[in-house]
């Protein structure tokens, strides 16, 4: 369920939590034919440049499995080799090396971008999907659309959280998402407001597995909503067991079997997962209660890993 485009916020604002300096590496290898002129900064040094706009190469913030471009980004390019970033863990601003490279790609906090558009004014940045030692530009779907804040302020009269927000063409998009994943579970996907889940008993308890960004999981947040596992413990149960599946939670709270977590030999597949549906039919359905998860304000199908243990 996991989905590459999301990890392309790692490369924009979430590495630089525990970055205290940039370290430059050789450029990954990408098909350039005629690099352009040199990438320089010079023009808009000291300019203070707020992230207004992310969307993907179809204009759109979502992609099909439900991940949000959010922006966030804030950069001031004080030379041509240094730039003053934006942290919203540290809630300060923190200076890292700029590294110039060929066709306009530069790196900075360890990320890599190509500059698509420069203006004292606006600034649309390319992110660039790396793997290993290349740069894929065909899979790097993100784009970034920064306006200096005196321009903001002063021109445009607004603020970067209003022109942020998504459009109508999002609310469109996740309308046709949600029709087609209550026809066919298997297009359900992820609720920028995620399935909660509720205990009715004190038999059952429930637990949320938040897993904190950090350099162990690549600083990524959006897993919380991506993928959303609970820990379920059922006690007095008729026997000991202990199952890992996936359910999907549809539009009204009901939860229905996905698949199992683990693998199951053949010969005992059909038996387990009858077995696995008893316990939700017969615990979870009657102990719990399921409030669908949503996106924009619209309640649609979506997947929810649960481990649950009965305890005899």
């Amino acid at each position: 369920m996991s989905y590459n485009l999301r990890k392309l916020n790692i490369y924009v604002f979430a590495l630089l939590i525990l970055l205290t300096a940039a370290c430059h590496r050789s450029i990954p290898h990408t098909a350039v034919s005629e690099p352009s002129a040199p990438l320089s900064f010079k023009s808009i040094a000291n300019i203070d440049f707020t992230e207004v706009r992310r969307r993907m190469a179809n204009g759109l913030s979502f992609d099909k499995n439900g991940f949000e471009a959010e922006p966030g980004y804030k950069i001031t390019f004080l030379k041509n080799d240094s730039a003053s970033v934006w942290s919203p863990d540290k809630k300060a601003f923190i200076n890292f090396l700029v590294f110039l490279e060929p066709d306009s790609i530069f790196n900075v906090a360890r990320s890599y971008f190509k500059m698509k558009h420069m203006s004292k004014d606006s600034l649309v940045l390319q992110v660039l999907e790396v793997q290993g030692d290349t740069l894929h530009m065909k899979h790097s779907l993100v784009y970034m659309t920064f306006y200096a804040n005196n321009y903001l302020k002063n021109v445009l009269h607004t603020d970067a959280k209003t022109l942020g927000k998504p459009d109508k063409r999002d609310t469109l998009f996740i309308e046709h998402k949600t029709a087609v994943a209550k026809k066919n579970p298997d297009s359900a996907f992820a609720g920028r407001q995620p399935v909660t889940l509720r205990s009715l008993n004190p038999l059952l308890t429930i637990d949320r597995v938040n897993v904190k960004p950090d350099i162990s999981n690549n600083y990524d947040a959006s897993d919380y909503y991506m993928d959303p596992e609970f820990n379920i413990t059922i006690n007095k149960a008729y026997e000991d067991f202990a199952y890992s599946f996936w359910v999907c939670v549809g539009a009204k709270g009901q939860i229905t079997f996905y698949r199992s977590i683990d693998y199951i030999m053949p010969e005992f597949r059909e038996s387990t997962i009858k077995t696995i549906k008893a316990i939700i039919d017969g615990y979870l359905k009657a102990y719990m209660t399921a409030t669908p998860g949503s996106t924009l304000g619209i309640k649609h199908t979506s997947w929810v890993m649960l481990n649950v243990v009965g305890k005899k």
